[in-house]
């Protein structure tokens, strides 16, 4: 049976073909219901020439408009730049648009092959050659994607050449851009042209037009009207699995190479009118959607060394630009940071729309859906002080499939932000190395690797399973997921199974435990050197207290698990010639359930008040600290950062047997397990959750320096994911998802 290609949500357009200026072409995509823009010039001005602040205010507004960018067209190569002109401009803009993309959220840049400067042809392609392959190299580097449009330069109208310069340059950083309608004026095939470059292309543009009076003329018209076989061209690339955007670009009022702006004219107008015909264009498919069909054979005349279609790996480039996106949040760098979380995500949504994902939303719940009993006071205070704290930090829901019940549904839940600090991001071919490579960007790349591993192999996973991804805010910093996971789950954006991307060295986890932050406070009096008896002495105070506790809450009582107690920051003062007399010490009370967590709190408590006692006794006779000594009690108070969280208890059988199956081993039950926002799944209904993901907390040094994480453990992951999911699409075929659920066993321990 033929269906009809859905374009729907994925059309765009270059936005200075409807208006020179960002708020008029925001206008006009929003009227159109687009979700994201293609950006060339603003006000006239090229990309790469914006400053940063310009960068950023355009990030900010696209943003609050909720539009994405899809690709950022550079001048790198074009019918401007021959090949005997300075390369030193392309590697600038390079450079620049890389730093953009970064706060815009893209990482895709336009690119063409140079003219030939009055170059014969042989010298022409050794040098354009030459330049791709530096340029690609570097783009490497930066985790930018060149994309190269079949249009002016030494490649851009011939698919020989084309396929020859991706076999030389032989980089997963450069792919190609086919524009529907440049054969028109350029006088060839655009759809014979496709045919040959189809394994490669990442995004697409679309005009159409009639041929002009003399060679290398056009009259444009809207899609549809022309000879370009805008609907032959869409049906090729959805049959063969292409899932990328439509970016129009219609040349009717703007025609930006010929200098062609219509000056006091309606730009919008027909910008408008080619993409509602394009939206309406009818495209009926001969094969269905989730069977691509085969890549056309590769012609007898080009080269045997093409690099054929790369299957669904993981995306090194994609890693590398959200490393290089600053997404720790505020709670961990304090105000005034670099902080593009919403950025990184709109990265992230863009690669998984390419593998088939929708976007189902983005965006940060309201205060009142996280401002509850147990959200962490820095959390309840960052609210309080800033009214744009929460929507900074917004959380992505995707989705691969239509909507289907819990039980034909997998979730996984991933998380873009990061801890503060870290070295400069890179990666060797072997080794990533920067904040947030194993926790946990890393994980989250290779996450749709193995979700388009899974689909293309096994034809219900999209179609009779759905697949949701939550990419969230707020995992880190303390904040414990209250404003990330906690209001997705609270919405009942779950699956049956759920896994929660984090360091486990391949070994599901089906536990999680939760913690609860003491803080205790001196608040004294200060004195100077030369009279150090006249104030109180926080130092000695929370310095002892600091022992004590680590003494009294160490141990464990007889039968019980020892306590995860981490005795964290102690901080009073930095002067060397001053008593000081308030200060703070951090403490970190780690539990495997409720009712343990309740019971640490009391045992802290009772820790603290024998500590004073006996700090009383021990100093009331020295004179350097007796004052600190008789007022220690009043002095010093106890407050929570967060408490009265949940924990993520023993698991359902069922599950523990499918992931066996999987081939997935499972985390010991005499290792302690440790905290992340799985426990917000505790005590959901007919679901299996567990923590399973690349790495080690430890010997990959997340949250330290020389965070890494090899590409084969990510790949490894990727792999177990793809099968993890056939095999849950295995047990809804054949309808275990109608079995009872059993009742939870203790098999899965406890920490």
């Amino acid at each position: 049976m033929s269906r009809s290609a859905d374009l729907t949500g994925r059309i765009t357009g270059i936005g200075d073909e409807a208006a020179p200026d960002l708020a008029g072409q925001i206008a006009v995509a929003r009227e159109l219901g687009w979700s994201a823009l293609e950006l060339r010039t603003l006000d006239g001005t090229a990309l790469a020439d914006l400053s940063a602040s310009a960068v950023a205010d355009a990030a900010g507004r696209l943003h609050a408009a909720g539009l994405g960018v899809v690709c950022l067209d550079s001048r790198i190569g074009n019918w401007a730049r021959p090949v005997t002109g300075p390369f030193s401009a392309d590697l600038e803009e390079l450079e620049r648009l890389a730093e953009h993309g970064r706060v815009l959220g893209c990482r895709s840049l336009r690119v063409m092959s140079w003219t030939d400067g009055g170059l014969p042809e042989e010298e022409w392609a050794a040098l354009a050659l030459d330049r791709m392959r530096r340029l690609a190299r570097r783009a490497e580097r930066l985790g930018v994607e060149l994309l190269h449009e079949n249009c002016a330069g030494w490649a851009g109208s011939d698919a020989a050449r084309t396929l020859r310069m991706l076999a030389e340059v032989d980089s997963p950083a450069l792919r190609v851009l086919f524009d529907i309608g440049n054969g028109v004026p350029y006088g060839y095939d655009g759809h014979a042209l496709l045919e040959r470059l189809l394994p490669y292309v990442a995004h697409v543009h679309v005009k159409d037009a009639l041929p002009g009076d003399r060679p290398g003329e056009a009259v444009y018209t809207l899609p549809g009207e022309g000879v370009a076989r805008v609907a032959d061209c869409v049906r090729l690339l959805e049959e063969h699995g292409y899932r990328g955007a439509y970016s129009l670009e219609p040349h009717l009022a703007v025609v930006p190479h010929a200098g062609l702006r219509g000056e006091g004219t309606d730009t919008a107008g027909p910008f408008v009118r080619a993409a509602r015909r394009l939206a309406a264009l009818s495209v009926p498919l001969s094969v269905p959607l989730s069977a691509p069909a085969p890549s056309p054979a590769v012609p007898a005349q080009t080269p045997s060394r093409v690099p054929p279609p790369r299957p669904a790996a993981v995306d090194t480039g994609l890693l590398l630009h959200l490393l290089h996106t600053p997404t720790a949040g505020p709670l961990e760098t304090g105000p005034g940071a670099p902080h593009a979380l919403t950025a990184a995500l709109r990265s992230y949504a863009t690669a998984a729309a390419r593998l088939g994902f929708t976007t189902v939303r983005l965006g940060a719940p309201a205060a009142a859906e996280v401002l509850r009993d147990d959200t962490p006071l820095p959390v309840r205070r960052a609210v309080a002080a800033d009214p744009a704290f929460l929507e900074r930090q917004p959380s992505l829901l995707l989705r691969l499939g239509p909507e289907l019940p819990r039980e034909r549904t997998v979730m996984f839940n991933v998380h873009l932000d990061t801890v503060a600090g870290g070295e400069p991001p890179a990666f060797d071919g072997v080794r990533f190395t920067g904040r947030g490579a194993v926790d946990a960007k890393g994980p989250a790349v290779a996450l749709l690797a193995g979700v388009a591993a899974a689909a293309g192999s096994h034809p219900a996973i999209g179609r009779d399973v759905s697949v949701l991804v939550q990419a969230v805010a707020g995992e880190e910093g303390g904040a414990l997921g209250t404003f990330g996971t906690r209001p997705l789950v609270a919405a009942g954006h779950v699956g049956r199974l759920n896994v929660f991307c984090e360091p486990t060295g391949l070994r599901h986890l089906p536990r999680a435990t939760a913690a609860a932050t003491a803080r205790v406070t001196v608040d004294g009096e200060d004195a100077v050197d030369d009279r150090p008896g006249a104030g109180h002495n926080a130092t000695v105070l929370l310095g002892f207290l600091a022992q004590h506790l680590a003494a009294a809450l160490g141990p464990a009582a007889p039968g019980t698990p020892p306590p995860t107690v981490c005795v964290a920051g102690l901080h009073t003062g930095t002067l060397h010639n001053k008593v000081h007399g308030t200060g703070r010490l951090l403490l970190n009370l780690a539990y495997p359930t409720a009712a343990a967590g309740a019971a640490a709190e009391r045992a802290l408590a009772r820790a603290l008040d024998e500590g004073l006692r006996e700090f009383t006794a021990r100093f009331s006779g020295n004179p350097l600290v007796s004052r600190t000594a008789s007022d220690a009690a009043r002095i010093t108070r106890l407050e929570w950062e967060k408490r009265g969280l949940p924990a993520l208890g023993p698991q359902p059988a069922w599950g523990e047997e499918l992931l066996a199956r999987a081939g997935i081993d499972r985390w010991p039950d005499d290792e302690p397990a440790f905290t992340c926002d799985a426990i917000w799944l505790d005590g959901t209904a007919d679901t299996f959750t567990t923590v399973f993901g690349p790495g080690s907390l430890d010997a990959n040094r997340a949250h330290a320096a020389g965070e890494f994480v090899d590409l084969a453990d990510l790949e490894a992951f990727a792999a177990r994911t793809a099968a993890l999911l056939t095999a849950f699409a295995d047990d809804v075929g054949h309808g275990a998802e109608h079995r009872p659920v059993p009742t939870p066993t203790e098999k899965a321990g406890t920490a």
